[in-house]
């Protein structure tokens, strides 16, 4: 009787060591067939990503205009895949305020165009006014350098400064990026844990430039 019942408990013992060794199996195989996250540097949230709440004032330094920039809705943070890797994303609804106008952008900070080899995360800043129509503003590659895989907006980093004035007003940590398109050129000076402060459009003979003169920006807290 005894016997008995050593045999059906030394069963189970085996059974449950079987069932623990396949489940352990499971979760390494799991593991290592885990698309790989690549995740956004700090140094390119420290110039892109900014809390509900901020805004940003741009004045037209010919005709004196202003553009206003708001964050009024949440910020999403979330992991996407993209082509054998799972990418970074923060993203929302921005509103431009122009001339007695509101528009809705919808904007990310992302590492969708990262490099498949490398595994760098080549990280963007961009604006969606509709479906055929991107706008690429920063990434977190060096100078000359372009985002991959991108035609024919190709964004490059042109220059970095430890300081830029505009109208008296010193910021530090500077990236200058450019792109172009058909005829026109495009400048977007990027101050670190402020933003975007200057824009030069160069098209037909012609320069636009619009230069930061207030903002508030609060810290994304995730």
């Amino acid at each position: 009787m005894l016997n008995r019942i050593n045999h059906k408990v030394m069963k189970k013992i085996k059974l449950i060591y079987k069932i623990s060794i396949v489940l352990l199996l499971s979760i390494s195989l799991s593991a290592c067939f885990k698309p790989k996250e690549i995740l956004i540097d700090q140094e390119s949230k420290d110039y892109c990503l900014f809390g509900e709440g901020s805004y940003w004032i741009y004045q037209d330094s010919a005709t004196l205009k202003v553009n206003n920039i708001v964050i009024d809705m949440p910020i999403i943070h979330e992991f996407i895949p993209f082509g054998g890797y799972n990418g970074e994303v923060y993203s929302t609804n921005i509103s431009l305020y122009s001339h007695n106008d509101v528009r809705s952008l919808e904007v990310s900070l992302t590492t969708k165009f990262a490099d498949p080899k490398l595994l760098k995360p080549s990280v963007l800043w961009l604006s969606k006014e509709s479906l055929n129509n991107w706008g690429f503003y920063y990434h977190s590659g060096e100078i000359e350098k372009h985002i991959p895989y991108v035609r024919p907006n190709t964004l490059i980093l042109i220059e970095k400064k430890d300081n830029y004035s505009i109208n008296g007003v010193k910021y530090s940590n500077i990236k200058i990026f450019e792109s172009s398109y058909l005829e026109e050129r495009k400048r977007c000076y990027w101050a670190k844990h402020i933003g975007l402060i200057r824009t030069e459009i160069y098209k037909n003979d012609s320069v636009i430039v619009k230069n930061l003169i207030r903002y508030n920006v609060k810290p994304y807290n995730q």
